[in-house]
This record gives C-alpha cells, structure tokens and sequence, in this order.
C-alpha cells in the first residue's frame, strides 16, 4: 500500500514537470515557427547529433517499450529476430537512403517525402499521391496514442477513454505550437531518457532474480520452455509474427523499408549539412542498442507472471510490481514521452502532406487557388494547425475502437505507406536513368490499392507477410512499367523548377547558422 501511494506520488509530480517541460518547449518552437518551411523541417538548421538523437526516438516509439514487449512475453525467443532487424536492416537502409537523398534536396529544397517525390520525378500527381498514401500513418497515430494511454490507464488508474482524450489533446497542442522546432528537441531529449530506460530494464533482471548474468538467462530459458516449447524455438508456429521462415525475412524487409517512412524522411531533410549524415547515423546506433534492451522486460515479466490477460500491460506490471516506486515513475514517463516522441512527428507529416504537398505545390502552384506566394505560405501554415486537430479526432476514434494490438496497429499504417512511396524512392536514387515517370505513377497506385486488398483478404496471419507481399508487387511493378516505357524530360533532374530562387537562397543561408548546436 505504501509503495503504491509512493508510486502516485512520483507519477502524478513527475507528470506535472514532464508537462512543464513540453510546455516550454512548446513555445520555444512557436517563437521559432514563422512558415511552412519552419514547421515541417526546421528550416533545415539542426545540427547532427540532436537529429541522430531524435531520429532513433521517432523510429523506436511506444511500440519498443510497449507492444514490442508484449511480443517477447507472448511469443518468446523468436522475437530477437525483430531485435535483430531492427540493428542490422534498418541501420543499412538508412545508410543506403539517406546521404543520397540528403544531397538531392540540396537542389530541390522539398519540405517532406511527397514533396521530395513529386520534384524527383517532375509530376504532382505523384506529390499529390503520395500525400494521399502518408494518411495511412493515422493508424501509427493511434497505435501511439493506445501506448501513451496505458499510461494513465495501468499507473493512475483512469478509464481508456478519458485517457485517450488526455494524451490526445497533449499531442495535438504541442504539435500545433511547436511544430517540427519542438519536436526535434523533444524527441532528442527523450531519446536520451529511453535510452536510460532500456539500460534499467535490462539490468533490473540482476537484482531482481538475484542470479548473474549467465544463471538469469539460463533460468528465462528453462521457465519459457517449461510453459511451452515453442517459446524457446527460433520459429515460433504457435504465433502469428514468427511462424515461418519467410514472415520472419518479411521483418526485414518491412524493417528495411521503414527508414524511408515519412516521419523519419523528414528529419533527414531537417539536417543541415548532408556531411554530418555520418555524425547523425553514429548517434542513431549508439542510442538505438540501448533502446533493444528493453525486449528482455517481456522474458522478465514472463518468468514472473505468465498469466497476464493484456501482454501490452507487461512492461508497466513489471515495472510497478518489481521495481523501487521512484524507478517505476520514471520508466512510466519515459514510455509516455516516447509516444509522444512519434506521434508528434507523425502529426506534422501528415499535416504537411495536406498543407504543403496538396495546398501549396498543387493547388496553388497550379492556380486551382488563387492566392499571392506570401499569403499562401501564411495560410498554409494555418491550414496544417487545423489540419492536426482533424488528424487528432480521426486517430482517436481509431484508438478507441480497433481490434488489433499496438503492434500490428503500427505496421498497418506504415505497411501502406511504404508499399506506395519506397519503390519510386528507393529505385530513383540508385536507378535515376532507369525510371520513369508513368512507372512511379503506376507503382503509387498499385502500392495503396494493393495493400488494401491484400491485407482484407490474404490468409496470412502476419501484418508483416501482407505488407512485404504489397511492397514486393509495387517494386514489380515500378520495375516492369520502367523497363516498357521512356523516361521524360524533368524525371531525376536536380535543377527541378518546382524549386524558387528565394528558396535556394534560404537554404544558403540558414545552412550556416545551425540552430541545433551540434
């Protein structure tokens, strides 16, 4: 009874300075957030250590120290092969995708992916596409959202729905006054806390079990094997993630294609000097082995409870059950930081996508909307502060009603994405003098439709085998289209006209004023 108190003494005082701080930072961000530019990617004016920092707090969300938990207590061992993904194919690909496109949008200045898209390959039907496509991505918000909810809902005791509302209206406020600003800080600032949190968890096991290292992990084994013997397997029949071989390479792949997510896209179009990519990439690893360490919470939890109803709660039982009160508080706020350290980036994607990508460089480029350039940038600006609280009400009646847990919900909205933006990406920046134009339109459309399909009617019980199966036909496809068709005048050309004069001035100068410090 006294730990318990204890505990929401420090939850409800640890809570009251976490809001201070994002308070604070929500107005450093407002005070720094003057155009559409500024709130999409900070101008392109952060240093590389702050975005290596907040690149891997938005890539390891609420799903690390949530739903990927829930997946090492529930289907045991074989979900190393996600820790193993998650070290080797998404670092690769980020090494693979990011200097390159870096350098590309020196020339073309694009604000987020459809952006950058639709210059690459000259045509606003796929800007406007892949506008559309990043929507997708509500069903990620509301996967952070469920996460951040649990929150409230295991440590201070409230109802599902009222806790919605409550980390909602947060994340809505903050993005809405601090834009992509706010967002970096506080996403490198939180990096720095779950890196931390990862260390704790893993580690706890030394106290906890009162065993070194060799007898713990000896004991985790014989307890899981002795409740079942596929949870000790590297595959795992029983479960619906790692029951074959081939879902197990469609992690991978999926893993590989995330580093091309919007969200984490614009954070590498947010650096300031595409030679620091190496600095930002080094602080990225560094933070993200930390992050892994959090799977074993699952194994822990599992050995000493294996009965829990909702494996989505392992990660907070374990903590408030096993842990000092003090420690319990701060890993409690640490995951809710960490829902708010995606989902905030996801809202300014998709806000962006309708504000920039649809409004500005289509309906206003193309005169459908007849309004000066400075005024436009104004109203855009305005339009994607609305655009966040639609995207807030969308993705909490998602949360509030979807049957999935938090980690399928996740790869639902990124599957779709990447199915329609990472071939015209992936294959443009290596096969620029291959690819056409009609080919990436092609492959845009067959990606989005084609997941849907698949995913309402595959056999399949993996998100992860309906999302590969998807991608893996989009690429076909861009492939296929590209072979049988020319490619036209303005595709991979970095002189895009789409990019002013007064644009490439700022980028001139704002590159040699870094505001991030690093």
């Amino acid at each position: 009874m006294l730990k318990t108190t204890m505990l929401e003494t420090y939850l409800w005082v640890g809570l009251g300075l976490f809001l201070l701080v994002v308070l604070g930072l929500a107005y450093l961000g407002w005070t720094q957030t003057h155009n559409m530019s500024d709130f999409a990617i900070a101008s392109e004016t952060l240093g590389p250590y702050t975005l290596g920092a907040a690149f891997a707090a938005t890539f390891f969300s609420a799903a690390t120290f949530v739903g990927y938990v829930a997946w090492s207590y529930d289907y045991g061992l074989a979900n190393l092969w996600l820790f193993l993904t998650l070290i080797g194919a998404s670092p690769i690909a980020l090494v693979l995708f990011a200097k390159r496109v870096r350098e590309i949008n020196v020339e073309q200045g694009s604000l987020s992916l459809p952006d950058w898209l639709g210059a690459f390959y000259g045509s606003q039907f796929v800007r406007v596409w892949a506008g559309i496509a990043v929507m997708f991505n509500v069903f990620y918000i509301a996967a952070q959202l469920d996460a951040g909810a649990l929150f409230f809902t295991v440590l201070l005791g409230f109802d599902q729905t009222t806790a919605l509302v409550i980390i909602t209206s947060l994340v809505v406020f903050y993005v809405i006054a601090g834009a992509t600003y706010a967002d970096v800080y506080t996403d490198a600032i939180q990096a720095v806390l779950m890196a931390i949190m990862g260390l704790i968890v893993f580690f706890s096991a030394f106290w906890i079990f009162g065993t070194g290292p060799l007898e713990t992990f000896d004991f985790l084994g014989t307890e899981l094997e002795s409740h079942d013997q596929t949870l000790v397997e590297p595959i795992n029949e029983n479960s619906p993630i790692y029951y074959s071989g081939f879902a197990i390479l469609s992690i991978f792949i999926l893993q590989f294609a995330f580093s091309a997510q919007p969200q984490l896209f614009n954070k590498v179009l947010a650096l300031d000097d595409p030679r620091n990519l190496r600095k930002m990439i080094g602080t990225y690893l560094v933070l993200t082995i930390c992050f892994l360490l959090t799977f074993f919470g699952g194994y822990y939890m599992f050995a000493l409870d294996p009965g829990l109803e909702v494996a989505d709660e392992a990660i907070f039982i374990y903590t408030m059950e096993y842990m000092p009160a003090i420690i319990a508080a701060f890993l409690g706020l640490v995951i809710l930081a960490a829902a708010l350290s995606t989902t905030d980036g996801l809202f300014i994607v998709l806000s962006t996508a309708i504000a920039n990508d649809i409004f500005l460089k289509y309906l206003v480029a193309e005169d459908y909307v007849d309004m000066d350039e400075d005024r436009a940038d104004v109203f855009s600006r305005y339009l994607a502060q609305v655009t966040v609280f639609g995207i807030g009400v969308v993705s909490f009646a998602i949360a509030l009603t979807a049957p999935w847990n938090i980690g399928e919900l996740i790869w639902i909205g990124i599957s779709g994405v990447a199915a329609a933006t990472v071939p015209p990406v992936m294959l443009g920046i290596y096969f620029p003098n291959f690819v056409t134009r009609i080919a990436a339109q092609v492959s845009m459309v067959v990606g989005v439709f084609g997941y849907i399909v698949i995913h309402f009617t595959a056999s399949t019980p993996s998100v992860f085998v309906r999302g590969t199966y998807a991608l893996l036909l989009a690429t076909a496809v861009m492939i296929v289209v590209s072979a049988l068709t020319e490619q036209e005048d303005g595709v991979a050309q970095m002189d895009d006209p789409a990019v002013t004069d007064e644009r490439g001035a700022q980028l001139e100068d704002q590159t040699d004023a870094p505001l991030g410090g690093d």
